[in-house]
């Protein structure tokens, strides 16, 4: 086991990272309804058979008969595959907030535990993250499929050119409660920019270690729910994908996503006869019938992971709200995606890392203005459901909002970097766990900056949909100053590879900000924020 992860202490929650909790249980997401017990009729069913051909070594197929993995099965699972596999190496993140042990695999053909020694090897670092909704657990039985792949079947061969990490069960509480949430009630797949939760912080703590150049997040989607209320019909897609769509994600690393990985995506979807469609969701409200790809907000994790440098996918299979039903074909669906994008990545090698590469110093080179807000396109588009008694499968004609299409209403020039004059540390530890560096200034000096004066206001209902700052607290007008920089003071340059992380953390009207969420404090009274965007280059600074 890897000492290094190993001996990391559990994470307790700040003021800041506890006011970022409430923040993110006002999220209008489906983190408070109950687990659904719907059942599909046999009509239903019968399009979504078992996937034939496809091997699942993990404990739910063992017994042959499906059924859910508690913790102390995948525990003793992924601790047998360590020691009988000479490729696969058992590390823990820490725990739960329950005290549930959060496990980590590392998968190389030396079979290497040091996070260092694995990044020596020059291959790239694939991540594969299951489970980080409790009650979405076909992509994390997947996680124990391919790491059984991985370490003797038939995926064996792929680790002479690339590495491996595998998360298989980001939220343990949330898995042995059925439910969506941690065991906060926080919804971790939003809080990857805040890092408030102990889960996530645990994940991005092993991600500073072994920084990714591919993360792939599996997810299930709910199968009735919105879609009977609002259409009177079900999802019928087996899977639904979509890459990071930030307006701040490198433009490489979308060409990367789109040109690569989503083509082999498709093409391993259509060999089984699986049907697959671009990731969309629709409000809770039944008099709003838009539907829209995934959002656009930094700290969705396949954003925040595209933002800080990585080719980043969400992958979600027709699951929640169903149990058990169709349980083989959704495992293997993940797993047969899961298997695409490795192998892609391994006939890549050099290539793929060459391009990342290229992706990141484009990113660290920008000069282009800071998208503030936006609005997304509306299209008409079509979208397969299934009529829940007959099971006549149609296509309904909907309106699109496109997060991949976005309008900027607001810009900003880029800054050469932040000055940070409060809560200095715990910003500084978040960033870097997001693979943002920043400094200290060695000496006190006056520094031209543009200041930001600040309006506390009420979040939008629908704002989600036509900005870029769906949450905001805060709104800003921005203005020249002259700050004095004392000596201490935390300086975040902007000329590196996750300048997108530190944009959308340190804009006070980003969603879910920093200034916003209280981890830059701020008194009731303040109208101008301790944070300054600096547009000169005398800011003197030295390692932190």
């Amino acid at each position: 086991m890897s000492a290094m992860v190993a001996r990391w202490p559990r994470l307790r929650l700040s003021l800041a990272a506890g006011l970022a909790a409430v923040w993110l249980l006002s999220l209008p997401a489906a983190a408070q309804r109950a687990p659904s017990d719907y059942r599909e009729s046999d009509a239903v069913l019968v399009h979504y058979p078992s996937v034939s051909g496809v091997s699942l070594a993990s404990p739910a197929f063992a017994d042959g008969a499906s059924s859910l993995t508690s913790q102390d099965r995948l525990m003793a699972f992924v601790s047998q595959l360590s020691a009988a596999s000479p490729h696969v190496r058992l590390a823990s993140m820490g725990r739960s907030q329950q005290g549930r042990e959060l496990p980590l695999l590392y998968v190389t053909q030396e079979g290497l535990d040091d996070p260092a020694a694995i990044a020596r090897l020059g291959r790239p670092v694939i991540w594969l993250i299951g489970q980080q909704h409790g009650n979405e657990p076909a992509g994390g039985e997947a996680m124990l499929a391919v790491a059984a792949a991985l370490s003797s079947g038939e995926l064996q061969s792929l680790l002479e050119r690339i590495s491996v990490v595998i998360v298989p069960r980001g939220n343990p509480d949330g898995a042995a409660a059925d439910r969506r949430v941690l065991a906060s009630g926080a919804d971790p797949n939003r809080d990857h920019l805040l890092l408030s939760q102990p889960e996530v912080r645990a994940l991005h703590q092993a991600m500073q270690h072994l920084p990714p150049d591919v993360v792939i997040d599996h997810h299930e989607f709910s199968v009735a729910w919105r879609w009977l209320e609002k259409f009177g019909a079900l999802q019928a897609s087996d899977v639904m994908i979509l890459e990071a769509t930030h307006p701040g994600v490198p433009r490489g690393l979308t060409d990367v996503a789109l040109t690569l990985y989503r083509p082999r995506i498709e093409a391993a979807m259509t060999a089984r006869g699986l049907t697959s469609h671009d990731y969309v969701t629709t409000a809770a409200k039944m008099d709003d019938r838009l539907v829209s790809l995934g959002g656009n907000a930094p700290g969705i994790a396949r954003n925040t992971f595209g933002l800080r440098g990585s080719v980043s996918y969400l992958i979600e299979t027709r699951g929640v709200g169903i149990a058990l039903q169709s349980y083989q074909r959704r495992v293997a669906t993940h797993y047969l995606l899961a298997k695409a994008v490795l192998e892609a990545a391994a006939e890549q090698g050099p290539a793929l890392r060459t391009a990342i590469a290229a992706a990141r110093q484009a990113a660290a080179n920008d000069g282009s203005p800071l998208v503030v807000s936006h609005k997304v396109a509306q299209r008409p588009a079509d979208l397969p459901l299934i009529d829940p008694q007959s099971g006549a499968i149609s296509s309904r004609s909907i309106t699109l909002a496109d997060s991949r299409k976005p309008t900027a209403i607001e810009q900003r020039s880029r800054p050469r970097g932040y000055l940070v004059l409060r809560g200095a540390a715990a910003v500084a530890e978040r960033l870097a766990l997001n693979e943002v560096t920043s400094c200290i200034a060695t000496a006190r000096s006056q520094v031209a900056v543009e200041a930001y004066d600040m309006q506390r206001v009420a979040p939008g209902s629908n704002a989600g949909r036509e900005s870029i700052n769906p949450d905001q607290s805060v709104k800003v007008t921005v203005r020249p100053a002259i700050v004095d920089v004392p000596a201490g003071a935390l300086f975040v340059p902007m000329n590196q590879a996750a300048a997108g992380i530190a944009a959308a953390a340190l804009e006070p009207d980003s969603p879910g900000s920093y200034v916003g969420v209280g981890v830059v404090p701020l008194s009731d009274s303040e109208t101008e924020a301790p944070v300054y965007r600096v547009t000169s280059d005398n800011v003197g600074c030295g390692a932190r």
